[in-house]
């Protein structure tokens, strides 16, 4: 009887826990987080490119420069950004885009182009893209343009894949003075305008200068006496005789005559007898006669239209000649 009473404890004490070894273990499924939304105006997040690239995509190449090598303050300046790949009948169609452009803290950019030259081969076609950008730096010293990153993908696909041309180093030296910009400049204009004015009065002074100077050392005129300027204008009348104009040279006698009594004894020229009187006293009496002579043979050729002959001619000019010379045979004939 207490041996039945035993096993029966034991049987109800064992059966608890073959039911829980029997339980089967629950499988449970909880439910994956959806990614957010993407926000007004953004693009959906596209698919990482760690993956490996189409076997059809051909590898692309990046380097970069400047151009011109040496970039100064206010002058724009290129930087260039050359992509290259070597594309076969396989390869597909790349297909390229430049989020965001490259910038610099003190560089703005002014403008941008790109170009695209193919090289075909044998069996492959060498493609180079060349992107320009054109920078205006806005102060001097070492600057630096961002990093460019260039996206790519095979035409007709979604994935893209990316090439980085490293931020640029750029030193911009001090501004260039241009010959240009100085002539433009309002203080060249002024500084122009002094210096031609010095320059004009600095040349009045050295002219005013210079002729004193030559006054100074040049001789002082000599002033001829009435002999020389009646024989010279007697010189001057010969012309009308050898033209045979006899009453131009008759009038060239008589100037040379009053010009030599005006000037040598101011006995102004009047009527033939009056003339006579005045030069005798002057004179000589011996001169009247041939003065007389002189004046009533010029009349009748001025006025008369008298040809004289050569002897009358000599013997005209000869008296004249003789009041004008009366003075030096004077002294020639006290001499002797």
């Amino acid at each position: 009887m207490r041996f039945r009473t035993w096993l029966l404890v034991l049987a109800l004490i064992s059966i608890p826990g073959r039911a829980q070894q029997q339980l089967p273990v629950p499988d449970l499924h909880l439910p994956q987080p959806s990614p957010p939304a993407p926000a007004p105006g953004q693009t959906p997040a596209q698919p990482a490119a760690s993956a490996p690239p189409p076997a059809n995509m051909p590898g692309v190449k990046i380097s970069a420069k400047i151009e011109p090598f040496k970039v100064h303050q206010g002058e724009v300046f290129d930087y260039l950004v050359e992509l290259s790949w070597e594309k076969s009948k396989e390869s597909c169609e790349l297909e390229f885009k430049l989020p965001v452009i490259p910038t610099g803290e003190k560089i703005k950019a002014v403008g941008s182009e790109f170009e695209s030259e193919n090289l075909a081969k044998a069996e492959t076609e060498n493609v180079r893209r060349i992107y320009r950008f054109k920078y205006f730096p806005m102060a001097e010293g070492k600057q630096s343009l961002a990093q460019a990153d260039f996206e790519y993908r095979c035409r007709g696909t979604e994935t893209y894949y990316q090439v980085s041309a490293p931020p640029f180093p750029v030193e911009v030296l001090k501004k260039k003075i241009h010959l240009k910009d100085i002539v433009r400049s309002r203080h060249f204009r002024i500084f122009l305008l002094v210096a031609l004015l010095a320059g004009v009065v600095s040349s009045a002074i050295l002219l005013i200068r210079s002729r004193r100077k030559k006054a100074e050392l040049a001789p002082a005129p000599v002033e001829k006496t009435p002999e020389e300027n009646a024989l010279l204008l007697l010189t001057n009348a010969d012309q009308y005789r050898i033209a045979g104009r006899y009453p131009d040279y008759f009038l060239g006698l008589e100037q040379a005559l009053r010009k030599y009594l005006e000037e040598k004894y101011q006995i102004r020229w009047s009527g033939r007898e009056r003339l006579v009187d005045e030069v005798s006293k002057a004179t000589a009496p011996d001169l009247a006669s041939e003065l007389d002579y002189f004046l009533k043979f010029s009349d009748r050729v001025k006025f008369a239209g008298a040809e004289p002959a050569s002897s009358e001619l000599d013997r005209c000019y000869q008296a004249v000649r003789r009041v004008i010379e009366f003075k030096k045979m004077e002294i020639a004939g006290g001499m002797k």
